[in-house]
């Protein structure tokens, strides 16, 4: 019993320890019933205080391998702490042409790191505001388990690459 003990301890300092200092934000939202509906809006609210260093900022995306498109459609709109918005639509890619998964694959779970921005520098200190629509021509995307934000300060090695 104390061995067990000493091992679950031992696990949680390892895994608090593996934090990555350079991540800002890294989070998911769940979508009900994993049916992605062009009405749903998905939002992070990020606190960005470094206005010097580059970041690259991820759509992350987790489908079930019952999701039947090869590709996904978003739009995406950032509001600045001065009220000011950035819209974009981005394409992620979910399968080849062969139709091979280009995510990493668990199980029945497929999960997709998407770049939005790379190398970018936030010009205001402040709150962030990230929205996210699906904008198939589907209305409601089947199997769509959740999707996340991920906001990492750029390695300086990805800047020379």
């Amino acid at each position: 019993m104390k061995s067990q003990y000493l091992f679950a301890v031992a696990i949680v300092t390892l895994l608090l320890g593996c934090s990555n200092e350079n991540t800002i934000v890294n989070e998911y939202v769940d979508i009900p019933n994993s049916k992605f509906s062009f009405l749903d809006t998905v939002n992070f609210q990020v606190q960005i205080n470094d206005t010097v260093n580059p970041h690259d900022v991820f759509l992350q995306l987790r489908t079930s391998t019952d999701y039947k498109w090869s590709n996904m459609f978003i739009f995406s709109d950032i509001m600045f702490p001065n009220k000011k918005i950035r819209s974009d639509t981005f394409q992620i890619f979910i399968t080849d042409k062969k139709g091979h998964w280009k995510g990493n694959k668990s199980g029945a779970m497929v999960n997709f790191n998407h770049y939005l921005y790379r190398n970018i520098i936030f010009p205001i200190k402040g709150q962030y505001q990230f929205k996210f629509n699906q904008a198939m021509r589907d209305t409601i995307l089947n199997e769509v388990i959740s999707l996340g934000l991920k906001i990492n300060k750029t390695n300086n090695k990805t800047l020379k690459d």
